[in-house]
Order: structure tokens, then sequence, then C-alpha cells
């Protein structure tokens, strides 16, 4: 049985990784622009580590984007990428941001695959909103109850730990 399914994959590099940020941004500020009515939501996964996508990755991103857009009505595909670097969709609607955020926020929270989702809500090119901004806690961390960033930050938990974690959760999935 597999237990580690970052075996599999191409070991990203910080640059790569800022390429895509770079493209993700530029496409996010050209739409903003062009389309100020809109809402924009990015999804991706909080990935540990250089193996960013590969099978198992695209099958846990596939899966929990799925569940999340069952409770989204009236989203509008902008661009889907599925490159080494990891999934990533970004979507528009006319929806109002904050009740979008809300309910990213739940999914992220409740739904076992949303612990690995990164949604991310803008409404101008300055406008990321943030848990920090509907008087939300930050999120929490995939492995024990402290805030993520702190856990991040500190190195509390090693990149084993966290893929093993990804792992289980897969093989759970899988199940």
């Amino acid at each position: 049985m597999l237990n580690n399914i970052f075996t599999a994959g191409i070991p990203q590099t910080i640059t790569a990784v800022l390429q895509q940020r770079d493209l993700r941004a530029a496409t996010q500020t050209y739409w903003l622009n062009h389309c100020p009515q809109a809402t924009l939501i990015d999804v991706k996964l909080n990935i540990p580590g250089p193996i960013k996508n590969n099978l198992a990755l695209n099958f846990l991103f596939n899966q929990g984007r799925s569940r999340w857009l069952q409770g989204e009505p009236a989203l509008h595909l902008v661009v889907e990428w599925n490159c080494p670097s990891g999934n990533e969709a970004l979507y528009w609607t006319t929806q109002e941001a904050v009740a979008v955020k809300q309910r990213a926020i739940a999914f992220e929270e409740q739904d076992t695959l949303g612990r690995l989702f990164d949604i991310d809500v803008l409404k101008a090119p300055d406008v990321h909103l943030s848990r920090q901004d509907l008087q939300l806690p930050s999120r929490r961390c995939l492995i024990c109850p402290r805030p993520a960033k702190q856990c991040a930050r500190s190195r509390q938990h090693s990149i084993g730990e966290l893929q093993l974690w990804i792992s289980q959760l897969f093989l759970q999935e899988q199940s």
C-alpha cells in the first residue's frame, strides 16, 4: 500500500513557485482591472515541500474543488493551471466578496479536504479579503491546534510530518 504520495512528482524550485505566483498575480490584476464588478476567487492547495503536484495531489485538488463548488452558485472559470508548481483555478462571480470569503473559510475549516485548500477572495487589485478582515481566527496548523503561520515560521513540524498527514488524508479519500 502506498504510504507516501510525495515519492512522485517534479521537485520545484523557489524560482518556479515564484514564477507561478507572478503569473497568478498578473492574471488577477488583469481581470480585476477589466471587470471591476467581479469578485475573484483563487483556489489552490497548501502543499509543503518541493513536490507540489502529482497524480495524488491532482486527485485531492479535484475532489476538494468539486465539494467546494457544490456550495458555490454562479461561479465562472477564468483559468485553471495544472502544472508542476501546483494545481490552481481562478473563478469570477458577481456575488458579494465577504459572503464568498465566509463560505470559503467554512469549507477550509469544516471539510476534511478543505484543510489543504487556500481559497483567496479578491474584490479589487488591492483588496484581498483575509480571515482577520472578518474578525476570524487565523488558520490552524494541519497537525496541531496552533496557528499555521506560527508553526511554519518556527518549523514546529517537519516537511515529512506534514507530507505524512497529507498522504494519510489521500488514503482516507481513496477508501
